[in-house]
């Protein structure tokens, strides 16, 4: 699973920073996280599979998270995409789109699917689900939760030890069932782990709310905005500093923070938020257009 960071800028794009949007490459499948203003271009130049993008989700309907769309679908078309576009977001989202969708003039050679979403609804792909929670941004506005199904997977040393490297019988271990080796029943849970799928999350906008650590909760990757340093958050409502991106972060026990959605006001020291974020957080980094981030399998403790 890789991710990047494709637009970073809020509000206003610069020229080293493009408006929000997140890209998810799952198994080769791209989801897309908001499609502001520049997105096409980047996913274009960084080749990024433009073309392979399933779904996209749109956090809140501020021009600078939703800006590139109708570019993105017209460029689909002209490139004769075929099979369908899924689009969700928070309430409206059908109305927004509808509006959009009848902006000039273009024939479109695919099918469009909308669907307004709530808090609690899953929309679940092959072998993950996507899940909207609701943030503080004085709007209708989401944040998303990309969860990969839960894996059984095998303790090589323990399978080692009992000599299936190479058994057939592993695949019914897996299955749950037991299986006997030299006149010895073998259970599953010798050798066999639940563990947890990978857990990525995307803030959007939002101010520091309890909603936003409980669904950030144990994320390998948490992709937060920072919009300014935290000595002037009270003059930004609705959004949140780099230090209480950390603050949440480390109160969801996160792996990882990455910030983006960064003010223009930074685009030459965009350092100091990175530092401010580190002395909560450490393991923080401030992302760039079109960044990759790997986020690799859990794997059984040796």
């Amino acid at each position: 699973m890789d991710i990047w960071t494709v637009g970073t800028s809020s509000a206003v794009p610069t020229r080293e920073r493009g408006l929000a949007a997140n890209l998810i490459n799952y198994k080769g499948e791209r989801i897309l996280f908001d499609c502001g203003e520049g997105t096409q271009r980047t996913l274009m130049s960084e080749k990024l599979g433009l073309m392979k993008i399933n779904k996209i989700f749109i956090s809140h309907w501020h021009a600078d998270h939703f800006s590139g769309l109708l570019g993105l679908i017209q460029t689909m078309e002209m490139e004769g995409r075929e099979k369908p576009l899924y689009i969700y977001g928070p309430p409206r989202t059908e109305e927004f789109t509808d509006r959009i969708l009848d902006t000039g003039y273009f024939n479109r050679s695919y099918d469009i699917f909308v669907e307004d979403l709530v808090e609690g609804d899953n929309i679940v792909g092959e072998g993950y689900e996507v899940r909207p929670f609701e943030v503080e941004h004085g709007i209708n506005a989401f944040g998303f939760v990309f969860k990969e199904e839960d894996q059984r997977k095998v303790n090589k040393n323990k399978m080692q030890e009992l000599g299936l490297e190479q058994s057939p019988k592993i695949g019914k271990l897996k299955e749950g069932e037991t299986v006997e080796l030299e006149g010895k029943e073998v259970q599953p849970e010798e050798i066999i782990e639940d563990m947890p799928g990978r857990k990525v999350v995307y803030s959007g906008d939002t101010a520091k709310c309890q909603n936003m650590i409980d669904h950030a909760e144990n994320a390998d990757l948490l992709i937060h905005e920072a919009t300014c340093l935290h000595e002037i958050i009270d003059k930004r409502e609705g959004h949140t500093s780099a230090k209480q991106a950390a603050e949440i972060a480390d109160e969801a026990d996160v792996e990882k923070l990455v910030l983006t959605h960064l003010s223009r006001r930074y685009r030459n020291n965009s350092e100091e938020l990175r530092e401010e974020a580190q002395e909560v957080f450490s393991n923080t980094e401030v992302a760039e257009d079109g960044e990759k981030f790997e986020v690799k399998p859990h794997r059984p403790e040796k």
